[in-house]
């Protein structure tokens, strides 16, 4: 686990130093919960935040409630708080604030580490059921819902004068695939198309059947449209062995160019239209659409 450990005292940080040293975690140690909160939210491989609730920056009780809004964004997240107090009413509001465990200040080596134990076991229960929410068991990559929410984290964040676009494609006569070769092949191309090679950063998603999008944060129009054209190749390039059999495929592809001020909606319906001018026009080819010209 990546852990975060909080403590007003350098001295509190040491004990539970020792005793985090032998399990072999990666551990960053903080006395101020702002830093603490600023290095969670800039570091999505930490996990497990334990804290006390004397620390500086911020109180352990507003550090436990940031820390739940992290958790409950989708992202798999623990909190144990720790505390001198061993009063009954204070342990109910430290889990109501938040935090997913209660231990007293200074732990025992084997408690924290039977706590940590559970820790490790909800975390994993936790990432299985993002995955089953987020990710096409098939293709293996994210699902249309899964897409849709990441598209409106990158719009968010986008600069006013930054870029992004979009590419749709499909997989041409994938019926005559399944109806010639059987559903079970139609699966392996699929899956296929989930290993294609995509650049840094982009947002690869089956959206559907045969639909696969593709967002790219940064890449202009053209940009874009040379990056349909390199799966574009990728794809008319695969042999998807199925029993004695080599399936070869080919696949439509439609760019569209976000706007400001647009839904994804809009992006959408362009770069779909983008797709459909592909596919009546031959079928293996690229078309984009800006938000003021023709498809080409």
């Amino acid at each position: 686990m990546h852990i975060v450990l909080v403590d007003g005292s350098r001295t509190g940080l040491m004990i539970i130093k020792r005793m985090l040293d032998p399990r072999g975690d990666d551990v960053a140690y903080f006395t101020d919960g702002r830093e603490a909160l600023d290095y969670i939210r800039s570091t999505p491989q930490a996990d497990l935040l334990i804290t006390s609730f004397e620390i500086g920056g911020i109180s352990g009780t507003e550090l436990c409630w940031e820390a739940r809004v992290i958790a409950d964004s989708g992202r798999p997240f623990y909190v144990i708080a720790m505390s001198s107090s061993n009063d009954t009413e204070h342990s109910i509001s430290v889990l109501d604030a938040g935090a997913d465990d209660f231990m007293s200040k200074p732990p025992h080596p084997d408690e924290l580490n039977a706590r940590l134990r559970v820790a490790e076991r909800t975390l994993t229960m936790q990432r299985r059921l993002i995955e089953m929410a987020t990710i096409d068991t098939l293709s293996g990559l994210l699902n249309r819902r899964a897409f849709r929410a990441k598209f409106d984290e990158v719009v968010e964040i986008l600069p006013s004068d930054g870029c992004l676009s979009m590419i749709l494609f499909d997989i041409d006569h994938f019926k005559r695939i399944n109806d010639v070769f059987g559903h079970d092949a139609g699966d392996d191309v699929i899956r296929a198309i989930g290993k294609l090679h995509v650049p840094p950063d982009t947002i690869f998603a089956r959206i559907g059947g045969e639909e696969f999008a593709v967002v790219m944060p940064d890449i202009p129009l053209d940009g874009a449209a040379s990056v349909a054209d390199y799966l574009r190749e990728q794809i008319a390039a695969l042999e998807v062995p199925y029993q004695d059999k080599i399936i070869t495929l080919t696949a439509s592809f439609g760019v569209s160019e976000y706007r400001a001020g647009e839904t994804h909606a809009d992006l959408y319906r362009r770069a779909d239209s983008a797709l459909y001018h592909s596919k009546n026009s031959g079928r293996n080819r690229v078309s984009k659409l800006s938000p003021v010209l023709v498809a080409e």
